[in-house]
């Protein structure tokens, strides 16, 4: 009988698609916009359950992955005037609680640990569509965007490297995992 009630309680997993995600940043300085750049090497899975507690979203993001489509910027970028790679290889985000607006829109609360430093982030999620049908290559599609200091996170910034803000954004797509999340955590 628990086994039923759990069955009947567990939300679809998706993965996120490497191929169709982009996981990026702008960075402005005196208000123009000055770098932008991806990660390419990521990880993570999401589940929304708009009827109980067992939404989530977790990615792990490789720091040394970073690219801003520039050879002369891109070392610079993973150096230790920036995001330190060698020191702190990975930038980690999850969610604590997830609240959904209207049937595309959710607020996303967690953690971002990035440089060595775990801050709270909310992010934003729009344009989120899923579909149900056929069961077996069910996909959802979305963008998640927040805004954090680099300051937060001890990374530097000023005049000759960009602004504070930093500007995030997850264009996403999360295929259906072969596995379930039980709302009950």
């Amino acid at each position: 009988m628990l086994l039923a009630w759990v069955s009947s309680r567990a939300t679809d997993v998706y993965d996120l698609d490497m191929g169709a995600t982009r996981v990026g940043f702008d960075i402005e300085r005196f208000g123009l916009h000055w770098v932008s750049a991806h990660f390419r090497q990521f990880q993570g899975d999401f589940a929304f359950d708009r009827q109980g507690p067992g939404s989530r979203v977790d990615v792990t993001v490789r720091t040394e992955s970073i690219d801003c489509g520039d050879s002369r910027w891109n070392p610079h970028l993973r150096s230790p005037e920036w995001l330190d790679v060698a020191q702190y290889p990975q930038m980690i985000y999850r969610s604590r609680h997830i609240e959904f607006v209207g049937e595309d829109r959710a607020e996303a609360s967690g953690e971002l640990t990035l440089h060595g430093v775990t801050r709270p982030v909310d992010l934003s999620v729009s344009q989120l569509q899923c579909t149900s049908e056929p069961a077996d290559s069910r996909l959802c599609k979305f963008v998640a965007q927040a805004r954090v200091k680099r300051s937060d996170y001890g990374l530097p910034h000023g005049f000759w490297t960009g602004g504070d803000q930093v500007d995030i954004t997850i264009t996403g797509v999360g295929m259906r995992a072969d596995k379930v999340s039980a709302a009950s955590h």
